[in-house]
């Protein structure tokens, strides 16, 4: 599950349009590509099929996924926590869209407000049920060497967490507002974040909008 908060600019976001199905489509999905502040499913031409944004209507990027991937191999639905609001997974086998539900009170608009994605994604695969590959922008999949993804990273952009022996690395920052922030000291990194669980030395999940320090 995810979720996370950056300070952005106010910003009218332009709703997302549902593609049409798998069917009609001229051009069939060919990769998914994570970044920091969307993710784009292209063709094998490169072209963008629908392209993601986290900011935007959850259930309307979900929508557009199923016109473009087909139906899920699975939907699921998680009350809120202390920390986490309630969501609604949707999976693709091996790629998650996970919708937010925040409170309607915790919704902020008008000034500079803490960002709060409408949704994110995941991916636990290098490629879907449906055979369409997986990457973050800078070319990372589920599978790959961490020490790969790691290399030449500012030492900021890395964390291992002692407790649990996960280690992470941001892949990609966003671009419209600053993807590392001062949080009472702590330097928070945000955008698209690779992780390899205790033991492992390979990436095994990637997720999108994420804290470096927070992924789990």
């Amino acid at each position: 599950m995810l979720s996370a908060c950056a300070t952005i600019p106010p910003a009218e976001p332009a709703p997302i349009d549902p593609a049409p199905s798998v069917s009609s489509t001229a051009s069939k999905p060919t990769d998914i590509i994570i970044g920091a502040e969307s993710t784009d499913i292209v063709d094998a031409s490169g072209d963008v099929l629908v392209s993601l944004t986290y900011s935007e209507d959850g259930d309307a990027a979900v929508a557009a996924t199923v016109g473009i991937l087909g139906e899920p191999t699975e939907v699921r639905h998680q009350d809120s926590t202390n920390h986490y609001p309630e969501v609604d997974g949707t999976s693709w086998g091996g790629f998650d869209i996970v919708v937010n539900r925040y409170p309607a009170e915790a919704i902020l608009t008008g000034e500079a407000r803490w960002y709060q994605p409408a949704f994110s994604v995941q991916a636990t695969s290098a490629i879907t049920d449906a055979n369409v590959a997986i990457t973050a922008v800078d070319l990372t999949r589920v599978g790959d060497d961490f020490d790969v993804a790691v290399a030449n990273q500012p030492s900021n952009r890395v964390h291992t967490d002692d407790a649990f022996g996960i280690r992470s690395v941001a892949v990609d920052l966003p671009t419209s507002f600053s993807g590392i922030i001062d949080d009472a000291g702590i330097e928070m990194v945000y955008g698209a974040i690779a992780s390899a669980a205790p033991d492992s030395d390979t990436v095994t999940r990637m997720a999108a909008p994420a804290y470096l320090f927070s992924l789990s």
